[in-house]
């Protein structure tokens, strides 16, 4: 993200009014890059990704590569909500193959629908790389605006006008016994160090106070942040497991975003294994109360 694009995003004042249905854009954006291969050993860096197979991009690197896209199509009208203080709700993935770090990539970016929620309005943003004319990943993010509803919405007038309502992956919670668990921590100050690589400054992310601006009591972590250091963990035993060709097997990766990791926090990933699908849950404890954060599915093949 470039800083006018930012200062455009906290600027921006969606049209809309409040109470009535909004109505998302049809607009999609196309752009040509070459990865740039110091920046992607940043990433790799920053969520653990260091395998066997690190000459292939981490399967979240589509939603770094695309985020500016993203935010272009947030700060133009007629997009009906503030780009700050976005809420991901859940994220899926598909990979047809993971691209080399080196490769070029044609993007393309597009709303993808929309749809009620108790605490606002969800609406879906695909991103699509393709190497060669090949769709190579997709990934669809569900964003949350939240707004207070002063009157019961007609959902069925709100699909007609807004396009069709988006799928949010639904996953079922996992019960022991797992196959694996593992630690991870996420640092106070991890917001802030994960946004300069990402490019991702939404303010819930990067202090207490600019948090508590947005309606947290205190930052939390990106949630694709969370999911990147999962998927980095659980693919390293998938290739430790001797699947060398993982990278260029065809994945799904389905996330619910449960509860925000309130900055700092250490997690426990618990992993349940199946043929050729397992699921995984990021949790963490506190006065004896367990908090689920992240649950994930994932298919290989």
């Amino acid at each position: 993200m470039m800083n006018m694009d930012l200062l455009k995003a906290a600027l921006y004042k969606p049209e809309h009014t409040d109470g009535a249905i909004p109505i998302l854009p049809t607009s999609s954006l196309s752009k040509t890059v070459k990865i740039n291969s110091s920046h992607c050993e940043r990433y790799n860096k920053a969520v653990d990704w260091k395998l066997g197979i690190a000459s292939v991009i981490h399967p979240n690197y589509l939603q770094v590569l695309t985020l500016p896209m993203q935010l272009e199509m947030m700060i133009s009208k007629p997009f009906p909500f503030k780009p700050m203080g976005l809420v991901h709700l859940a994220n899926h993935i598909d990979v047809n193959f993971l691209p080399e770090q080196n490769a070029t990539l044609d993007l393309k970016t597009s709303y993808n629908g929309i749809t009620w929620h108790k605490k606002g309005w969800v609406f879906a943003v695909v991103s699509e790389g393709f190497v060669g004319g090949n769709l190579a990943i997709s990934g669809t993010s569900y964003y949350l605006s939240r707004q207070k509803h002063d009157e019961v919405v007609d959902l069925d007038d709100a699909v007609n006008q807004a396009h069709a309502v988006p799928v949010i992956p639904s996953i079922e919670g996992l019960e022991p016994p797992y196959s694996n668990t593992s630690k991870l921590n996420f640092p106070i100050g991890v917001g802030r160090q994960y946004a300069r690589v990402s490019g991702d400054f939404n303010p819930i992310h990067l202090s207490r106070w600019s948090a508590k601006f947005m309606g947290f009591r205190q930052a939390i972590a990106h949630g694709m942040y969370s999911k990147a250091l999962c998927l980095s963990m659980v693919i390293k035993q998938e290739m430790s497991d001797g699947k060398t060709m993982l990278a260029e097997t065809p994945m799904q990766f389905s996330t619910q975003f449960m509860q925000p990791i309130y900055l700092p926090t250490q997690c426990e990933l618990f992993i349940n294994k199946a043929e050729h699908e397992l699921d995984f849950s990021l949790r963490s404890k506190s006065r004896s109360r367990e908090r689920e954060h992240l649950r994930t599915k994932v298919i290989i093949g």
